[in-house]
């Protein structure tokens, strides 16, 4: 009996050290900090975000997902969490504060591939430019018009000298409308002519006249009292100061002898180019191989219009 009761004894005893190993590991467990996992280590629950995590899903992944899913406006919440205690020990609210987030990844390595441009063809703009170029270089002379009837015309003011076999010479004066030559008036100057040649004297006073009107002067226009309508040795070295002045300059030879009339113009460039050169004066032969002159490519007739024949003689 007195055994018994020994061995209750020794039982109370080692339950209270029990007890007391206890108490002193609670109250320990409760004064240490406790140690929080990374985010990225542990599962989050979010109480306003009804997110569902699939069985196999890592927690990271969920972490990520209820980041990306909140509204920029409200506030991330604090998460709640269930972490294992020791016995007895009081359970501790912890709040987690974090400025770090799930940013995406940039791989730097690698550059982005650049634009593809194709360079075999070329923009409206730029082939518009180039076609003007073009067409700058191969025919920009711009049109002369001719009243139908200023030969005629002209050639009733000459009459008399051409009964006397002179010849009469008349400066071609136009409007310029629409990027086009529009010949207005015919201008006699005071002039000594010849058979075969005609000169201009006192041309102030041809200057003056189309100063007035604001004329433009487009090339000349004479007679050939006995000869056929061509442009002369001498014919060719008037023309061609007129044509160096302006391209479309044009000579109007009427041979009323042979009822023909001629339109003509040097030819670009050899014409130009040999005529200009020759340091001869008076008539002269020069090569016709290739031809120095031909008849004009821009000039149009139009029988509606008139032209005013102002003789200063």
């Amino acid at each position: 009996m007195e055994r018994r009761e020994t061995e209750l004894a020794l039982e109370l005893e080692q339950i209270e050290k029990q007890l007391e190993e206890t108490r002193t590991i609670a109250v320990k467990a409760s004064e240490k900090p406790v140690v929080v996992p990374p985010p990225m280590q542990r599962q989050a629950t979010y109480p306003s975000l009804p997110v569902e995590t699939p069985a196999k899903q890592s927690n990271t992944s969920s972490f990520n997902e209820a980041f990306n899913m909140r509204s920029p406006a409200t506030p991330l919440a604090a998460p709640s969490l269930s972490l294992p205690s020791a016995p007895s020990a009081p359970s501790a609210h912890i709040q987690i504060i974090s400025d770090t987030g799930p940013f995406p990844t940039v791989d730097r390595s690698t550059k982005p591939a650049a634009p593809q441009i194709d360079r075999s063809t070329k923009p409206a703009t730029l082939a518009a430019s180039d076609m003007f170029a073009e067409m700058m270089t191969q025919d920009s002379q711009r049109a002369v018009i001719i009243p139908s009837s200023l030969p005629d015309k002209f050639l009733s003011v000459c009459l008399d000298n051409t009964q006397k076999n002179v010849e009469t010479c008349g400066i071609l004066a136009a409007k310029l409308t629409a990027n086009n030559f529009t010949i207005t008036h015919v201008i006699l100057p005071k002039q000594r002519g010849t058979p075969d040649s005609c000169q201009t004297l006192a041309e102030e006073e041809l200057f003056e006249y189309q100063d007035k009107l604001d004329l433009i002067t487009v090339g000349w226009i004479h007679t050939h009292p006995t000869q056929s309508a061509f442009l002369s040795s001498v014919d060719l070295h008037t023309h061609c100061s007129y044509q160096l002045m302006l391209r479309e300059a044009i000579a109007i030879v009427c041979a009323p002898k042979h009822n023909s009339t001629g339109i003509f113009s040097l030819t670009d460039p050899h014409g130009l180019d040999s005529v200009s050169r020759c340091t001869k004066t008076g008539f002269h032969p020069h090569p016709t191989i290739p031809p120095l002159f031909e008849d004009c490519k821009h000039v149009k007739m139009d029988s509606s219009l008139t032209a005013q024949v102002i003789d200063l003689r």
